[in-house]
């Protein structure tokens, strides 16, 4: 009798156990919506716009005594986190494909053109690429297509013209160093120099880049109209950007290598520097002026050590000139065109 109850009990607590199982199994599995992962296109994931989250703002604590010094810091960095954000809602108007840009990006002065350097893996080169915000056109230049050579270098855009409708731009090499008259940026040399129709993409030759790595120092004057340039150690020449006119400036004295051109703001006239090598490494240094319809010119100042740079012109023709000794220690000079005087030297800030 025990036995069979404890038989029924048993059979009993079997049946209990399986409806428990099948109303509650063990490998219970929860399912979540489908959904596609199909590939993106590259084309599509570099034009897409990034998407950038801004940091959230803290407000400082402050001390029984306020620290001005970190409430300066504080202060400039909202600032700078308030302009990146204002960049990043600019910058998201223009159609893009670089992804990691080697600079701060560089506008035309209408805004309407966005201009970017970076490495593209599809081309295996530097690009440049132009995108104008309103009609979301985007052009690209392979690097390769202007140099005969790989070395560390890059392009640029140097002159935006003034009517809209081009964009001149450079191909450079990575270099520092130099006279007091080269300046720090690459929007005024080059090995190359060529100009992009912005309405039809095609590009045109303007100085042809060299094999042998030298290069041209140059500059548009502000009307568009002229370029001045200097082919390494073979004489200032104007090209007439309309008429195609070339003319050799009358050399007023010997020279190695000229740069460090300024305009007047009639684009008639300019300034440039020149130097000429000599044993030793020394150079002999003058600062010019020059006509750039009749191709006559004089020369400012020359020295055999003191190093000249034109800085800026003045409406009323004066000219305001950096000379710099063998320490590189400044003197500002302002000279009258008109009277061809000297009316003011000064020492400037000893250079660091």
């Amino acid at each position: 009798m025990k036995t069979l109850s404890h038989l029924l009990f048993v059979f009993m607590l079997l049946i209990i156990l399986t409806a428990c199982s099948a109303a509650n199994p063990t490998n219970n599995t929860t399912s979540f919506p489908t959904q596609s992962s199909g590939s993106v296109p590259e084309t599509e994931e570099w034009e897409r716009p990034p998407t950038v989250t801004a940091r959230p703002s803290s407000t400082p604590s402050l001390s029984a005594t306020a620290d001005q010094t970190q409430t300066a810091i504080y202060q400039d960095n909202a600032a700078a986190q308030s302009a990146q954000s204002a960049e990043q809602t600019v910058i998201a108007q223009y159609p893009r494909i670089c992804r990691n840009s080697y600079a701060s990006p560089n506008y035309s002065p209408n805004k309407l053109w966005l201009e970017e350097l970076c490495y593209s893996e599809a081309d295996q080169s530097l690009i440049l690429t132009l995108s104008n915000k309103d009609t979301q056109v985007l052009w690209k230049l392979n690097y390769r297509d202007y140099v005969d050579f790989m070395p560390n270098g890059g392009m640029s855009v140097v002159y935006w013209s003034n009517d809209g409708g081009y964009a001149y731009f450079n191909s450079y090499l990575a270099t520092s160093g130099g006279y007091c008259f080269m300046g720090g940026n690459v929007s005024n040399h080059g090995t190359g120099l060529f100009r992009v129709d912005l309405d039809s993409g095609s590009t045109s030759t303007i100085l042809p880049s060299k094999e042998n790595f030298a290069g041209y120092g140059f500059s548009c004057s502000p009307t568009g109209r002229r370029l001045v340039y200097e082919p390494y150690s073979l004489g200032v020449k104007v090209l007439d950007l309309k008429t195609g006119q070339l003319l050799s400036m009358s050399s007023a004295g010997e020279f190695s290598e000229a740069g460090g051109y300024l305009w007047s703001s009639d684009g008639l006239q300019f300034a440039y520097s020149t130097v000429l090598s000599v044993v030793g490494g020394i150079g002999n240094y003058s600062i010019r002026v020059a006509d750039s319809q009749s191709a006559d010119e004089q020369i400012i100042f020359e020295s055999p050590e003191d190093c000249f740079a034109a800085r800026a012109w003045a409406e009323d023709n004066i000219l305001t000139i950096e000379r710099f000794d063998k320490n590189y220690d400044r003197t500002l000079i302002e000279y009258d065109l008109n009277s061809n005087k000297v009316i003011s030297e000064s020492t400037a800030t000893p250079h660091p």
